[in-house]
């Protein structure tokens, strides 16, 4: 079978595609995954085809100082504008031959596309939240704990907003190609069957979701891990340190909260390892305690540290649970809301400190409720056990054969 799956984002965004990507290579499936140009050279390195396609995410990134402005989000307005204008007038020729598409993240334009090509389409949701549900609110929204009225509410304003950007977008595109317009284009990108890939031990989807889904697991990519000596030689000289690293948040923003790691870390007398958001040599200065880190894998790193802070990332937040470890979550924007929440609901850390929030002193005491709670501590032990990772790529794999049925 000819598959192509599409990709737009970060690597939060990328990495569980390769991984799928790769999986259905291996099943025997003629796969091309599309992507940001910047993840090319990686994914091919781990034996992904792979096609450079839209703008640098990365870069773009690289130039919001303030991920909660309203220029920042008018800036992503006009990114994610740019993106769909690629998608309608380049992708009709890559994927032509497709007997199946799947889409993630931000290919909008997907799903109208193979409609008027007439090629079966799927969507691959990497958290639940992206269903309308009484249970949380509409994914711009960062408070979780709205009543069940005020979640709806959301949902339906969302929904009346939506006619006039997104779905008012796609449909000037699907009447150039001759195709019936839409009146949801979050139902129409979703898919008929959106395959959800996150593990249900962490976050089920809600029982009022009328979508039809099927959840899988998150798909964990197994990363080459190539010897460090230093990181060695950190891990054996002291006792287990904590790790902390913010994925996609932008730079101005993780360099901000260096001085907090330190000084909590220090505080409760723990070691910690901080992820590099820079190229080239440290820029930081601290004592032997502190230890920086640029792209090890985390399915390696994680199960030798005490606990994990990170930003809320859909695929940190499944690796520091199927590592076993607490999380302290700091969350600046979308998904990482919702899953700062259930985390803490599923009793896997303490409550989530937005970044806008976060103090020495909060960080501090989330951190010591993340270390010295037997609860939380027994709670991802066994959640680490119920998890398995490689039966989730093969349930992937087996939800994306059985929809070409």
């Amino acid at each position: 079978m000819r598959i192509v799956l599409g990709s737009c984002g970060s690597r939060g965004d990328v990495q569980p595609m390769i991984a799928i990507s790769l999986s259905l290579k291996d099943a025997g499936h003629d796969v091309l995954l599309i992507g940001p140009p910047e993840k090319a050279a990686w994914a091919r390195e781990l034996g992904c085809s792979y096609m450079e396609f839209g703008q640098d995410v990365t870069a773009f990134l690289d130039t919001v100082d303030n991920s909660a402005s309203l220029r920042s989000n008018l800036s992503f307005m006009a990114f994610v504008k740019r993106e769909i204008d690629t998608q309608f007038k380049i992708l009709p020729e890559i994927i032509k031959n497709a007997d199946l598409v799947i889409g993630s993240s931000l290919m909008c334009g997907l799903s109208s596309i193979c409609e008027a090509m007439k090629i079966k389409y799927q969507f691959t949701a990497f958290a639940p939240m992206l269903f309308p549900s009484s249970f949380y609110p509409f994914l711009l929204i960062k408070k979780q704990t709205l009543p069940i009225w005020c979640n709806k509410l959301s949902w339906q304003a969302a929904r009346l907003i939506d006619r006039f950007s997104l779905t008012f977008l796609l449909n000037q595109k699907r009447k150039k190609m001759h195709i019936k317009p839409i009146d949801n284009a979050w139902n129409h990108i979703l898919g008929e069957k959106t395959i959800v890939v996150c593990d249900s031990q962490v976050a089920k989807v809600s029982l009022d979701v009328k979508h039809n889904f099927f959840q899988t697991g998150y798909p964990h990519l197994e990363l080459p891990c190539k010897p460090l000596p230093e990181l060695d030689r950190f891990l054996e000289k002291g006792t287990r340190p904590i790790y902390a690293g913010f994925g996609s948040m932008p730079p101005i923003e993780q360099e901000r909260n260096i001085p907090l790691l330190v000084s909590a870390a220090k505080k409760l007398g723990k070691r910690v390892i901080i992820s590099k958001f820079w190229e080239g040599e440290s820029e930081c200065q601290f004592d032997d305690d502190v230890f920086f880190i640029k792209n090890y894998p985390h399915l390696d790193l994680f199960p030798k540290t005490d606990a994990v802070i990170h930003h809320g990332g859909a695929g940190t937040t499944a690796t520091a649970a199927v590592s076993g470890v607490p999380q302290i979550i700091i969350p600046h924007i979308l998904d990482q809301y919702y899953h700062g929440h259930q985390i803490y609901l599923s009793n896997l850390g303490p409550k989530p400190v937005w970044r806008t929030r976060l103090t020495a002193d909060k960080l501090t005491a989330s951190l010591k409720t993340a270390l010295f709670s037997n609860n939380i501590k027994q709670n991802a032990r066994v959640t680490a056990s119920r998890i398995d990772k490689n039966r989730s790529l093969k349930l992937i794999v087996k939800a994306v054969e059985e929809s070409c049925l």
